[in-house]
């Protein structure tokens, strides 16, 4: 929560979203945050959770919705349909053994995530050089979730760590900026989705 500016990095998220908890608590004292207050909430009460929308997104089609317009979505649309299958209450279940469970309480946990986690399969890729992107998000043609796709590499040096900038073309507004590699996979647009600015991709 305290490591800033990174790829993957959520700490600006956490610590702009935890005095939003703290003023919910104090305005619905009876609000049921889960599971720091219980595994079990009552069936009848508002309950704040974690959510972590790509446990269910492909599940549902997007349709004309953005990316983050369908993650909403597809939480609102799984939380209703567990709760009209009766599986909702097994969501909210103390994931076993009791030591998971204790510290989850403490630590938090996400709403339908399953213990022991999936195991992913093994690469017989080789690992990337440190400091290098993953190859599928800056190969030209990728697209992030937020409709930025990427146009070509250059021989710039980016601004972060062992970084060439790739040019990338909204696909909403037709911008062009440049990005470090490494942030392609979360990129912006700056001109029409509120994105930081872009770095240089001329040559001066």
């Amino acid at each position: 929560m305290f490591h800033f500016d990174v790829q993957g990095s959520v700490a600006k998220s956490i610590h702009s979203g935890i005095p939003w908890l703290r003023a919910l608590r104090r305005a619905k004292p009876e609000l049921h945050f889960w599971p720091f207050d219980g595994w079990a909430p009552a069936s009848v009460a508002s309950v704040v959770v974690e959510a972590y929308p790509r446990l269910w997104s492909a599940t549902y089609p997007r349709d004309a919705r953005t990316p983050d317009q369908h993650d909403a979505y597809a939480i609102a649309r799984w939380v209703q349909e567990a709760d009209l299958s009766g599986d909702l209450a097994g969501a909210f279940a103390a994931p076993a053994p009791e030591p998971v469970a204790m510290t989850g309480q403490v630590e938090g946990w996400i709403l339908g995530a399953t213990w022991p986690p999936a195991k992913k399969p093994k690469s017989k890729l080789k690992p990337p050089m440190q400091g290098a992107a993953p190859a599928r998000t800056t190969r030209p043609g990728f697209v992030n979730r937020n409709e930025q796709e990427v146009l070509r590499k250059t021989d710039l040096p980016g601004n972060d760590h062992n970084q060439l900038v790739y040019i990338l073309r909204c696909r909403r507004c037709g911008e062009r900026y440049g990005a470090n590699g490494s942030d392609i996979f979360q990129r912006r647009c700056p001109a029409c989705g509120a994105g930081q600015p872009g770095l240089p991709i001329d040559h001066r």
